[in-house]
């Protein structure tokens, strides 16, 4: 289950030691959960499940380590392009962040596969994501997303990412 946290929006956007930033929207703590920001209120559309699940797809997490927290006021960060300010309406959610909150989750997973990468000397090609474990498997490695947040939050987030296709998807549309 995706729990939200209101109250802790502004901490883990005004830089908890505890959480890296992979993005705006992408946060890995050392214990291994995934908070999403969500840019859009609730309204009774689902806009935290839904949104955290595109992320959640993207990066290969396991749903039981996702969070969803609502994005502070930052309408740089946190515009709805439908819009063109910081605000929900109109069952837009889904329709303006669709691709945004998938390449935020594609970006975290590359960030992640390269810091495993750098630290175990391999290519990235080498390395696979399944349920928030980045494994290698001819050496035997894997890590948690919290054992290379650190490292994966120095990197620099790919521009444009590499998105799953819809026969990979494992968590949307279930």
């Amino acid at each position: 289950m995706c729990r939200t946290s209101a109250a802790g929006a502004a901490a883990s956007a005004e830089g908890d030691a505890a959480a890296f930033a992979l993005n705006a929207f992408v946060r890995v703590a050392p214990d291994n959960t995934v908070t999403v920001m969500i840019k859009h209120i609730e309204f009774g559309q689902g806009p935290a499940t839904g949104l955290s699940t595109l992320v959640a797809e993207e990066l290969d997490a396991d749903w039981g380590q996702m969070r969803a927290e609502l994005a502070p006021a930052d309408t740089e960060k946190y515009v709805n392009h439908l819009f063109g300010l910081q605000g929900t309406g109109g069952s837009t959610a889904m329709a303006n962040s669709y691709e945004q909150m998938r390449k935020a989750g594609a970006a975290a997973r590359a960030m992640l596969v390269q810091a495993a990468a750098n630290r175990w000397r391999v290519n990235a090609d080498e390395i696979t994501v399944s349920k928030g474990t980045v494994s290698h498997a001819a050496s035997g490695k894997s890590l948690s997303f919290g054992d290379l947040a650190g490292e994966a939050a120095k990197l620099e987030a790919p521009a444009d990412p590499k998105l799953k296709s819809p026969d990979q998807f494992n968590l949307i549309g279930t």
